[in-house]
C-alpha cells in the first residue's frame, strides 16, 4: 500500500472514530436529559403532590428522596409513603365493616381525613426515629424472645398465624413479617425505653441536684415565676406556675399537705417528691369559701392558691414532646404539618422546603 493510500486510511478511521465518540456524547447526553427528566418529575410528584405510585416510589428510593428531617436525621419518602397506603387500606376496610353493620368501635378508621391520616403517618416515624437514638443512648434493645411472646399474645385472637395474615393483608396490605417490622418491634422497643427512663437513677438524682440548686435561687430572691416558665414541662409553664385555687383532696396528698402547711407568700423549705417529680411549692394565697359539699349543704371549706416549679421524672412522652420541640423538624412536602405548633412555639417552623 503507497503512502496516499495510508493516509487516506488513517483520515477514514478518524472520521470515524470522530463520529462515533460524537455519537456517545450524544447519547450520553441524551441519557442525561432523560434521566434529569426522570428525576424532575419524580421530584415534583414527590413534593408537590405527595404521590404514591409505582413510578414516584421508584424515585425516590433511587435518588434518596427524605420526607422529614430531624437535626441531621433523614426519614426517606419511601417509608412515609408506604405507611401512607397502608393507613389508606385500613380506613378503606373500616369503612367496608361500617357499612356491612359493625360497630364503631370495631371501625375507628372509618371517617380519618387525609390531614388525619398524613399526620398519624408523620407522627409515628418521626417517634420511631428519636425512640431509636434514645433506645441506643440507653442500650435498649428488641430481642427475638420478645417479638415471639408479643406474637403469641397476639395470635390468641385468631385460630392461626395464616387466618392473622389473612387479617392484616385485608386491614393494611401487609403480612406478619412486614407488621412485625413496621408495628410490632417498634411497639416493643419504645415499651422497654420508657420502662428504662422511668427507673434510670442517674437521671432522677440528676434532676434532684437540679431542683435543689433552683431552690436555693428561690430562697435568694429569684424570680419564682420565671424559673416555673424555664423548667415547668407542663401546662403552669405558661401561667409561671400558678396553680390557681384548690381545695383539699384535689392534689397528690404530698403535695397537698405541703401546701396548706404554708401561709400567704411562703416558700416551702425543702424540696416536695410526688410520683410527678420534684415540687418546688409557693402559697400565693388562702381563703375559706362555701362550697357545696357531697350532702349538697352549702359549707365553709379551706382553699389555696399555690404556684409550683416542677422537675418532672423522665418519661417516654415528655422525652418525645422535648425532642420534637427543639429537634429543628423540617418538613420537605406540600402536606399538612403536624408539628407546626409544636416548632412555632421553639422559633423553627419548617415546612415545603427541599435541600
Amino acid at each position: 500500500m503507497d503512502e496516499q493510500n495510508l493516509v487516506g486510511e488513517n483520515n477514514v478511521k478518524t472520521e470515524q472514530k470522530n463520529n462515533s465518540s460524537m455519537r456517545n456524547f450524544i447519547l450520553l447526553g441524551a441519557a442525561v436529559l432523560v434521566a434529569g427528566a426522570v428525576f424532575g418529575l419524580g421530584v415534583y410528584k414527590v413534593y408537590s403532590k405527595a404521590s404514591t405510585d409505582r413510578f414516584s416510589l421508584a424515585v425516590a428510593k433511587v435518588f434518596g428522596l427524605p420526607a422529614v428531617k430531624i437535626g441531621d436525621k433523614k426519614i426517606p419518602y419511601s417509608a412515609y409513603a408506604e405507611d401512607l397506603q397502608a393507613i389508606h387500606t385500613m380506613r378503606a376496610y373500616d369503612k367496608s365493616q361500617r357499612d356491612s353493620g359493625v360497630g364503631p368501635e370495631r371501625s375507628p378508621g372509618a371517617d380519618l381525613t387525609e390531614d388525619q391520616m398524613n399526620d398519624q403517618v408523620l407522627w409515628r416515624l418521626v417517634n420511631n426515629l428519636l425512640v431509636n437514638e434514645a433506645a441506643q443512648k440507653y442500650g435498649v434493645t428488641v430481642e427475638d424472645k420478645d417479638v415471639q411472646n408479643l406474637k403469641a399474645q397476639m395470635l390468641q385472637q385468631f385460630k392461626d398465624e395464616a387466618a392473622a395474615n389473612q387479617e392484616l393483608t385485608k386491614r393494611y396490605g401487609w403480612d406478619m413479617s412486614i407488621y412485625e417490622q413496621k408495628v410490632m418491634r417498634p411497639f416493643i422497643l419504645q415499651t422497654k425505653l420508657a420502662q428504662k427512663m422511668k427507673e434510670d437513677p442517674q437521671v432522677k438524682k440528676d434532676l434532684q441536684t437540679q431542683a435543689e440548686k433552683t431552690l436555693e435561687e428561690v430562697k435568694n430572691g429569684a424570680d419564682f415565676a420565671a424559673l416555673a416558665r424555664k423548667y415547668n414541662a407542663d401546662s403552669t409553664a405558661q401561667t409561671g406556675g400558678d396553680l390557681g385555687w384548690f381545695s383539699k383532696g384535689e392534689m397528690v396528698p404530698e403535695f397537698e399537705k405541703a401546701a396548706f402547711s404554708l401561709k400567704k407568700g411562703e416558700v416551702y423549705p425543702t424540696l416536695v417528691q410526688t410520683t410527678y417529680g420534684y415540687h418546688i411549692i409557693k402559697l400565693d394565697d388562702k381563703r375559706v369559701e362555701k362550697i357545696k359539699n357531697a350532702k349538697g349543704q352549702m359549707v365553709d371549706t379551706a382553699q389555696v392558691r399555690a404556684s409550683q416549679i416542677l422537675f418532672k421524672f423522665p418519661d417516654l412522652l415528655s422525652f418525645l414532646d422535648s425532642s420534637i420541640k427543639n429537634g429543628n423538624i423540617k418538613l420537605y412536602l406540600k402536606v399538612h404539618n403536624p408539628f407546626a405548633e409544636l416548632n412555632a412555639q421553639a422559633g423553627k417552623t419548617s415546612s415545603g422546603s427541599q435541600q
